[in-house]
């Protein structure tokens, strides 16, 4: 019986340094694996902080042009005013000369008023536009940094695969 333990403590003596290395090399994998996930995570973690930024910033720029073209839009309107309270006398000298500039300065200010809506409406575009640049290359970056992760994962259970085989 004694020696029957005996057999059997070396051979467990035997077989632990290949358990050893064996439980070794599976928690190497596991480490490549883990590291390259996180890697991942923290790429697309920044990636997606930097396009919130971005964002921020460019509804900053809107807000700031769109509060531009409002005071724009505030002082024509007072112009207009100042213009309509010089034209009520012209319409008791002669009325018909009266109402033609009036006509004249009301589609003056439509145009006005439709050129402040058009660079309104270019800002936005410009500003959309920038938006989904930067949507583009943070969905580019993200996506690169998982295909890497992927890899790499893939590459250290390659190594496991050998390593158990072996």
């Amino acid at each position: 019986m004694k020696e029957h333990r005996t057999r059997a403590q070396e051979s467990a003596r035997q077989a632990a340094p290949d358990s050893t290395h064996g439980a070794a090399q599976l928690a190497g994998t596991g480490i490549e694996a883990l590291t390259a996930w996180s890697d991942a995570a923290r790429h697309a973690l920044r990636d997606v902080a930097g396009l919130s930024a971005r964002t921020r910033q460019e509804g900053a720029r809107q807000l700031a042009e769109w509060q531009q073209a409002n005071l724009e839009l505030v002082r024509e309107m007072q112009t207009v005013a100042l213009r309509w309270f010089t034209i009520w006398p012209e319409f008791w000298c002669a009325p018909l000369h009266g109402y033609q500039r009036a006509l004249e300065e009301s589609i003056d200010t439509g145009h006005r008023v439709i050129e402040l809506t058009r660079r309104n409406a270019e800002t936005l575009a410009q500003s959309c536009q920038r938006l989904e640049r930067a949507a583009d290359d943070t969905t580019r970056t993200v996506g690169e940094a998982f295909r890497e992760a992927s890899t790499r994962r893939q590459t250290a259970s390659a190594k496991s695969d050998r390593a158990r085989a072996a």
